[in-house]
């Protein structure tokens, strides 16, 4: 059976959830097909270890995260693959609100996989922008080890 458009929600709703909540390091990383697992930062040619995404978004209090719409495009049959293309509204309250919260748009381009449980995982987890929105506290990413 092709991997869905639902299916790709219900892994991104999933992921999201991770965030929101403060997931582990463990619980995140179940969530990847290859070990460590790491996420590409296109447009600013970063890419980030589960470790260093996690500190990133330790900084701040709460965060919203809503899935937009996605396409979904069939790769493979054995392994059972797909490409999902979609965005992701990503806003992040910092905890003393001496700034207005980080508010962008988030490009995603993923390609997930079926494992043996049925289940989806991600191979490849490529952000490719991050529009930032008026109004928003941060108008460009430092991905740098200094502002982690």
């Amino acid at each position: 059976m092709p991997i869905t458009e639902d299916e790709i929600r219900a892994l991104g709703e999933a992921w999201c959830e991770t965030l929101r909540q403060g997931a582990t390091l463990a619980e995140r990383e179940a969530f990847f097909v290859h070990h460590p697992a790491r996420i590409y930062v296109q447009y600013t040619g970063d890419s980030m270890t589960l470790e260093e995404h996690h500190a990133y978004h330790a900084q701040f209090a709460r965060q919203i995260l809503r899935l937009g719409d996605f396409v979904v495009a069939p790769l493979s049959d054995a392994p059972e693959r797909a490409r999902a293309l979609g965005s992701l509204y990503w806003e992040a309250h910092f905890p003393d609100d001496a700034q207005p919260p980080l508010r962008c748009i988030v490009g995603e381009d993923w390609i997930v996989q079926r494992v043996a449980d049925g289940s989806l995982k991600f191979v490849l987890w490529l952000n490719t922008m991050h529009h930032f929105l008026p109004g928003s506290g941060v108008e460009r990413l430092d991905l740098s080890a200094e502002a982690r």
